[in-house]
């Protein structure tokens, strides 16, 4: 991960050491919280000194608050507005009091960079906005967002990527550049937020040529399920066949173009909407157009479906990290194993018509 000279230099005028200086940048781009044992862990150090100074320099300058938690454990909370400043970044909202599940998201999440420090993690709203829509020519429309009222009547903010959670670039140069995304599960106890994520994400992954996904969680618990429920959607998506598949769009397009929207339901009229989204591809409408005019049955278009389908590959993750859990559970089950990628497909090739039976993956 590289950090520009002129922020370390910056962070180092209030009297922090270079190392110092870098962590406390990692901290203020990516989390807002950390403990002194990550601390530790960026400078390969052990407990004692080093570290005792550190945060102490941190809570006399006013620069940092530290909250007690379990095992005598502290956890600390940057948030000096002078501190932000001086690197650029003084509209985070890493700075405010936050909820304590909030915090261990964001540990959990500081884990998991620390243990790729030598990729390129997207850090600002901008950045991942410009990346998606100039480079990658993706429309803003498909990017996950959440709408904030104004202070002036009917006035509102459209923000992007309001979750923060890692996004990074797979170090090998590629053309187009591959981004791996994730979802930080702290402990919960349910994939209710999971499912809410990624809702707010399809959309994109639906545009993109690859998905690279990072399940990061402290335990297995929602392993198995949250793989399930991801590859899911994309099993849906690439099977013409499938409820709200390619298939059904069709029909309930043309149903629409042909008058008939009163006639439908109103499951049917959100499925046309989020199949429009989906779907939305020049071959495809190319497809849609010979499908209407009688030029290709719908096995032919099954077909040719094979070609146009977004993403070719999707790889899913567990990332296991430590997400000092030992602060925040009396009987802490930490899971440290390595990381594994899903044992799902990672390219779909099959034509999906009926008379096949998928392979159980």
């Amino acid at each position: 991960m590289n950090i520009a000279r002129m922020y370390t230099i910056a962070l180092g005028s209030f009297g922090y050491t270079e190392d110092e200086a870098r962590f406390l940048y990692l901290v203020a781009a990516h989390s807002g919280y950390f403990t002194c044992q990550q601390f530790l862990r960026f400078i390969d150090g052990k407990p004692g000194k080093r570290s005792l100074s550190f945060v102490r320099k941190l809570v006399e300058q006013g620069h940092a608050s530290a909250r007690p938690y379990l095992r005598n454990g502290k956890v600390y909370h940057v948030f000096a507005r002078n501190l932000y400043e001086a690197i650029g970044k003084d509209n985070v909202r890493f700075r405010r009091k936050h909820s304590t599940e909030y915090i261990r998201t964001r540990l959990a999440a500081l884990d998991f960079i620390l243990g790729r420090l030598d990729w390129k993690f997207l850090e600002s709203e901008s950045e991942k906005v410009r990346l998606f829509t100039e480079q990658l020519g993706i429309d803003k429309k498909y990017l996950p967002s959440k709408r904030y009222a104004g202070a002036v009547h009917e006035r509102h903010t459209d923000r992007y990527f309001v979750d923060k959670f890692p996004m990074y670039l797979l170090p090998n140069p590629v053309s187009p550049p591959v981004v791996s995304f994730s979802f930080v599960d702290p402990g919960l106890e349910s994939l209710d937020s999971f499912k809410t994520h990624l809702q707010a994400y399809l959309p994109l992954f639906f545009q993109l040529q690859s998905v690279r996904f990072h399940y990061i969680a402290t335990r297995e618990t929602h392993h198995n399920r949250a793989k399930e429920l991801f590859m899911g959607h994309f099993d849906r998506h690439w099977n013409p066949d499938s409820p709200e598949g390619l298939v059904d769009f069709f029909c309930l397009r043309k149903r629409i173009e042909g008058g008939e929207a009163g006639k439908l339901s109103t499951a049917d009229l959100i499925v046309h909407a989020d199949a429009k989204l989906k779907f939305n591809h020049s071959g495809i409408g190319d497809l849609y157009q010979k499908w209407r005019s009688g030029q290709l049955s719908f096995d032919q278009v099954r077909k040719e479906y094979q070609a146009l389908r977004r993403p070719e590959t999707v790889t899913f993750i567990f990332s296991p990290v430590n997400g000092q859990v030992a602060l925040f559970e009396r009987h802490p089950r930490t899971l440290v194993k390595p990381a594994r990628k899903s044992a799902g497909p990672q390219r779909f090739t099959g034509d999906f018509t009926p008379s096949v039976t998928l392979a159980e993956t």
